[in-house]
């Protein structure tokens, strides 16, 4: 577990995601699990072109452990509808293996089969959008959805041109960027709970 900064939280910790995140919590239940000072309910929490949105933040002085949680209900943050880490490095991982970091040569050999993504440099680049019924795709009944999201890693600052960007989409063994395996990775890591919205 980390280093605490101030109040540590009641149990260990693991920081698998979804883990113990379900619809149902809220701040209360959330200041129990992690500490009160690790709880932090935010008018400016992050989103798609510029916009930012009612929610809390895990661990706001923490890089590692930095998680952003968004809300049906954002005034009276009811609702879990998702759970978000973007911070290179984090600790946070999903529960099907995946990680910040993973080159996506090595998601695509766990998943088992390619993977589909939407090219790059774009405000929803590098989502990926299909697993093609490999290892790591919803499973039926499932109630959670996991996703990750690519972003090029410090070896593709001077390659641009050996990994697809734009509004379409791109497959993980597409020979027109070989080295694209190795030059994308995760860059954040998501949980959605969707199908709560009668709360």
């Amino acid at each position: 577990m980390a280093e605490s900064h101030g109040t540590a939280p009641p149990a260990k910790l693991d920081y698998v995601l979804p883990g113990a995140l379900a619809p149902d919590i809220g701040p209360a239940q959330l200041r129990a699990l992690f500490g009160a000072d690790q709880v932090e309910i935010s008018d400016r929490l992050p989103g798609a072109e510029g916009e930012e949105f009612r929610g809390v933040i895990l661990y706001p002085k923490d890089p590692a452990l930095r998680a952003y949680l968004y809300f049906q209900d954002s005034q009276q943050l009811r609702g879990l509808a998702s759970v978000v880490v973007r911070e290179p490095g984090s600790r946070w991982r999903l529960d099907n293996g995946v990680r910040m970091g993973m080159r996506l040569a090595e998601l695509a050999r766990l998943n088992g089969k390619p993977i589909r993504f939407s090219g790059l440099d774009w405000d929803y680049g590098g989502v990926v959008t299909d697993w093609n019924g490999g290892r790591l795709a919803a499973q039926d009944g499932d109630p959670v959805i996991r996703h990750a999201r690519l972003d090029r890693n410090e070896q593709a600052s001077t390659a641009e041109d050996a990994y697809p960007s734009g509004d379409r989409e791109f497959s993980s063994d597409d020979k027109r960027y070989p080295q694209q395996g190795e030059l994308l990775s995760v860059g954040e890591l998501r949980v959605s709970f969707p199908g709560e919205d009668d709360l």
